[in-house]
C-alpha cells in the first residue's frame, strides 16, 4: 500500500514538472529559437565526426532544428520543444523560412529519467518535406526517420535517398533511459509564426514563399551553407 501511495506522489510531481518546463519552453521568443539553434549547429558542426552531416545536408530537401527539447519519464514520460524549419530550393540555391514548430508526445513503459535534447532533422526527400508543411504530422508516419549517418564524410556506397526521408541528429544532456522521436507529433507553432512574421501565416506558405532577411536568420543560413560545404 505504502509503495502504490508513493508511486502515485512520484507520478503527480512528474505531471507537475511536465506541465512546468512546457509552461516554460511555450514561452520562448522567436529569436532565442534561432539564436539557440545557431549554438545547436556551432556545437555540432565542431564534431569529428560531423563530416557526414555536412554532405548529407548540402544534398537535403531542408531542415528542422529543435534547440532544447525536454523529455521527462518515469515508467509514463512526456517531451515538448520548440523549432525552426527551412526548405531549400537546390535549383536557385534558396532557403525559404523559417517556419515554427512545436515537438512533442506522450510514452508508457520503461524509462526514467530527465533529459534536455537539441535535435536536428535533415530532411533528404520531397516525401519528408511534405510532412513539415502540413499543420500536424507524425515522425516516423509516411516519412521514415533514422538516426544520421556519422563520420568524416559520407561511404561512397550510402544512397541516403533511398534508405530514409529524415535523419536525425541530437546532443542531449542528461541521462535518460528509452529515448526515442520514433512517433513524436510535429505540429505548427501558428502563435510563433503570428510573433515573427507579424501575421497569421502557415507553415507552409513558409516554407513555399518566404524568404527572410532577418540578420539572425541570416547568421543561420551562413552557417548552414557554411557546413554543408
Amino acid at each position: 500500500m505504502k509503495n502504490k501511495v508513493i508511486k502515485h506522489i512520484v507520478l503527480v510531481l512528474l505531471f507537475v514538472l511536465i506541465l512546468t518546463l512546457i509552461g516554460q519552453a511555450a514561452t520562448e521568443k522567436p529569436s532565442e529559437i534561432i539564436n539557440e539553434a545557431i549554438e545547436v549547429l556551432k556545437e555540432m558542426s565542431s564534431s569529428e565526426d560531423s563530416g557526414a552531416f555536412g554532405a548529407l545536408l548540402k544534398e537535403a530537401e531542408g531542415i528542422a532544428i529543435f534547440p532544447s527539447i525536454i523529455k521527462i519519464g518515469w515508467g509514463i514520460g512526456g517531451q515538448y520543444g520548440k523549432g525552426i524549419i527551412f526548405r531549400k530550393d537546390s535549383r536557385a540555391g534558396i532557403w525559404y523560412g523559417p517556419a515554427f514548430a512545436k515537438i512533442k508526445s506522450i510514452s508508457v513503459g520503461p524509462q526514467i529519467g530527465i533529459q534536455s535534447i537539441a535535435l536536428v532533422l535533415v530532411i533528404s526527400n520531397e516525401r519528408g518535406m511534405e510532412g513539415f508543411m502540413e499543420d500536424n504530422f507524425t515522425l516516423g508516419g509516411t516519412a521514415s526517420i533514422t538516426a544520421g549517418p556519422l563520420g568524416r564524410s559520407l561511404s561512397a556506397d550510402t544512397d541516403y535517398k533511398l534508405k530514409a526521408s529524415i535523419y536525425s541528429y541530437s546532443i542531449s544532456k542528461g541521462a535518460y533511459i528509452g529515448v526515442s522521436f520514433q512517433g513524436s507529433a510535429i505540429e505548427e507553432d501558428s502563435k510563433a509564426n503570428e510573433l515573427f512574421y507579424g501575421k497569421a501565416i502557415s507553415n507552409r506558405t513558409i516554407l513555399e514563399n518566404k524568404i527572410s532577411v532577418n540578420p539572425i536568420v541570416l547568421k543561420l543560413l551562413f552557417l548552414i551553407n557554411k557546413i554543408s560545404k
